[in-house]
């Protein structure tokens, strides 16, 4: 079976000549959104919870989609059908469609690109070691409408992804303009102080992550208490705790931030709790729709 598959705009094409437009806005301007999930057993999980953030997205930007949710949601099905995979990456890109000069309309309508690969895993050292973070110097700015959608615009965090890994460190953790801190290039991020769960608020210009929102609710059903709020950068390095989500890493604990060990260097107990909590709810959901 295949590896990857491509759908654009209606249609699985070869991965060798997938392609759009050299005038699509998306390309020229970055000028569109796109969602990232995956697959368990050939089930997406939080189907319905990423086309609800990306059609809100799409609203924000004033893009008219060009298929539904419904229509999106059996094409990623029908392509993870149709090539095989049952644990993949997928991420969906809508543009606004082709169009030179950034006053320029969109006749043709938007483009719509579906991407789905075999997944590759995290290592397993990143659960069981956990992995480092630097607060890149690059800030968020969290007045910005691009905060809390995800653009196809992805500079910021690709630069401060680029400033970690120069550091020698697996992810970059970002401030806003308030030097609070707000996200990670591809993560939300969670800190753990005396039991307690602490997470930058939504003010703070972060991504309203999906699995972010998961990890909220289910650390409320074991009893967990949960604060969103403005977090220092001190907070954080005092945390007993801290750990990443996103929907491809689930929860990964981070063990030290600017050279600065986290609590015992380790993944600390509540962060696995809420991974092997997390799990379990993914099963419970694949189990339902298989």
């Amino acid at each position: 079976m295949k590896k990857t598959a491509v759908w654009i705009n209606g249609k699985i094409v070869p991965e060798k000549r997938a392609g759009i437009s050299v005038f699509d806005r998306g390309f020229l301007y970055g000028d569109g959104v796109f969602e990232t999930m995956r697959s368990y057993a050939g089930v997406v999980f939080k189907m319905e919870e990423h086309l609800g953030r990306l059609f809100s997205s799409l609203k924000i930007l004033g893009i008219r989609p060009s298929h539904s949710k419904r229509g999106i949601e059996n094409a990623i099905y029908g392509i993870l059908k149709k090539c095989g995979l049952k644990s993949a990456y997928i991420r969906i890109a809508i543009t606004r469609g082709e169009g030179l000069g950034i006053g320029s309309t969109c006749p043709s309508g938007p483009n719509n690109v579906i991407i789905a690969k075999e997944l590759k895993e995290y290592p397993d050292w990143a659960y069981r070691k956990g992995i480092s973070a630097k607060v890149a110097g690059i800030k968020q700015n969290e007045h910005s409408l691009l905060t809390s959608i995800k653009s196809l615009n992805f500079l910021n965090y690709i630069m401060a992804r680029a400033e970690a890994k120069r550091a020698g460190c697996d992810e970059a953790i970002l401030r806003n303009t308030n030097s609070y801190i707000a996200e990670g290039a591809t993560s939300n991020i969670f800190l753990v102080k005396t039991g307690r769960l602490v997470t930058p608020s939504l003010s703070s210009g972060i991504l309203p992550g999906i699995t972010r929102q998961a990890i909220i609710g289910i650390a409320k059903g074991l009893k967990i208490p949960v604060k969103e709020k403005a977090v220092s950068y001190a907070e954080m390095l005092g945390s007993d705790e801290v750990f990443l989500t996103n929907s491809i890493a689930e929860v990964l604990g981070v063990v030290k931030i600017d050279s600065r060990k986290i609590g015992r260097g380790v993944p600390g107990e509540i962060t696995k709790l809420l991974h092997i909590s997390y799990q379990k709810n993914v099963i419970r959901q694949v189990i339902g729709r298989a």
